[in-house]
């Protein structure tokens, strides 16, 4: 069916006929799991990580947890069928409550099958969180295979008795419905490498116990700095490039006049800034209830070029009347004061919805619809903050690379290889997003050879390889 918006539709999303215009989001498109209204209360919610996991995982096993039912800081719970002597079973809860416990009395992550137990508050934003990153990263076709052996992978029977004691007993989760792919995926390249990592990660339970909190919080970074980079390259945007996005080391120098500090969060971060309005304007140009595809920058590009020259022309007109609604709409900005930009000056359709984009940000900045703009971005970066910034004085955040986080990915690079050559391993970070500049390079290897894990082969002259860190 062609492309083209309900202008009916549209004035009733965004209450175009009445006398305040409402900019909602994620009714006819979800792109992100954002709302605007972040609060530094929140905070605390983007740093329990843990919280998301828990929920991803029984996402992919269709489970729910009732943590009303479920006390697992109950020791009792897990030696109820074993005949014991009443002195010889305190002693066994006094062993089970040492090994397999914190300090705080919470059961340790040992086996993959314990994640789908994170419990987290009904009302916490990791349930949105969770829900996007399984759709936009796992949810599809592509990935029931490895959704299989995750489940699998829980179900794996560790050969400790003590473990499978506590396993065996593990209160039963409930069945929940599996529930359809609600986010709209906009970087498959992203997705598809994920499945790839996560399927290297899941051939050693141990492995995936320890290491997918650090594969989905870093590929949650990934997806949303690659997605704010693509949306703003509007219709030029390619679904499988991957942009680039620079990194500095934790343990190095950085200076203005590096590649790494321009091309960092410097530019991510003006890349984002306009995140409210881009998932504004792709609501609009989805509001068509009998159009079943969800259209992002590069469908509509697609669609454009299909259209025949009479098809274009209604399209035209079509942007040209939800631009003129929404303009007299917006009653609380001078129009006038208003600069267009042209930026696609031999396509009059794109050249419109270019144009819309830029007053819908305009008034956003205009107008006391400022702090909500802002607010949409604050649950990535205080993300960003938490996990992936480093204030380094006068420079402002960076964005920063720890050496743990560096070999874990330099792992996922390798995987089940002996070896890799250097250079092949830098191309392999920048598949993931991870791009350095030669001096952040030249650290690299000072730390592989600390580490004693780079060697020259003298049949290929000075060709460096890096060994396997598995």
């Amino acid at each position: 069916m062609q492309f083209r918006i309900d202008e009916e539709k549209f004035k009733k999303d965004y209450g175009i006929d009445k006398d305040t215009i409402k900019h909602s989001t994620g009714k006819n498109i979800k792109l992100l799991p954002y709302t605007t209204k972040y609060e530094k209360k929140h905070k605390e919610q983007i740093e329990k990580f843990n919280h998301c996991i828990g929920e991803f995982c029984r996402l992919i096993y269709n489970k729910k947890l009732n943590s009303e039912e479920i006390n697992l800081e109950d020791i009792d719970l897990f030696i109820k069928e074993v005949e014991v002597s009443s002195c010889d079973k305190t002693v066994l809860k006094s062993m089970i409550k040492e090994i397999f416990f914190d300090e705080n009395g919470n059961i340790n992550t040992f086996h993959p099958k314990l994640l789908n137990y994170i419990n987290m508050p009904k009302s916490d934003y990791n349930v949105t969180l969770a829900k996007f990153l399984y759709d936009v990263l796992l949810n599809d076709e592509e990935g029931k295979e490895v959704k299989e052996k995750i489940k699998n992978c829980f179900d794996y029977k560790p050969d400790n008795v003590l473990e499978l004691l506590i396993l065996t007993n593990l209160p039963q989760l409930k069945d929940d419905k599996e529930l359809s792919t609600s986010y709209k995926c906009v970087c498959s390249n992203v997705s598809r490498l994920f499945k790839d990592d996560l399927d290297f990660i899941l051939n050693d339970p141990e492995l995936f116990t320890d290491e997918f909190e650090n594969l989905l919080k870093y590929y949650y970074f990934f997806y949303v700095s690659q997605f704010a980079i693509k949306i703003s390259n509007f219709f030029d945007a390619d679904r499988d490039t991957v942009e680039e996005v620079y990194f500095n080391l934790d343990w190095e120098i950085v200076s203005k006049s590096r590649t790494s500090y321009t091309l960092g969060w410097k530019m991510l971060e003006s890349n984002m800034k306009m995140l409210f309005t881009h998932v504004n304007i792709l609501e609009m140009l989805n509001a068509n209830d009998s159009i079943k595809n969800k259209y992002d920058y590069i469908d509509i590009n697609e669609a454009i070029n299909q259209c025949s020259e009479d098809d274009k022309a209604m399209l035209y007109q079509n942007i040209i009347n939800i631009k003129n609604d929404y303009i007299n709409a917006v009653k609380d900005v001078k129009w006038d004061e208003y600069i267009a930009v042209d930026k696609y000056k031999d396509d009059d359709i794109k050249q419109e919805l270019y144009d819309l984009f830029k007053r819908i940000d305009y008034q956003f900045i205009k107008s006391s619809r400022k702090k909500p703009y802002e607010s949409y971005r604050k649950w990535f970066e205080e993300y960003c903050k938490l996990n992936f910034l480093r204030r380094r004085g006068s420079l402002g955040y960076t964005l920063n690379i720890t050496q743990e986080r560096l070999l874990f990915i330099t792992k996922l690079c390798i995987k089940d290889k002996d070896k890799i050559k250097l250079k092949d391993l830098f191309e392999e970070y920048k598949r993931r997003g991870i791009y350095f500049d030669r001096d952040s390079q030249s650290k690299i290897v000072d730390l592989f050879e600390k580490l004693n894990i780079i060697e020259k082969k003298s049949d290929s002259g000075d060709a460096q390889y890096v060994r396997s860190i598995l």
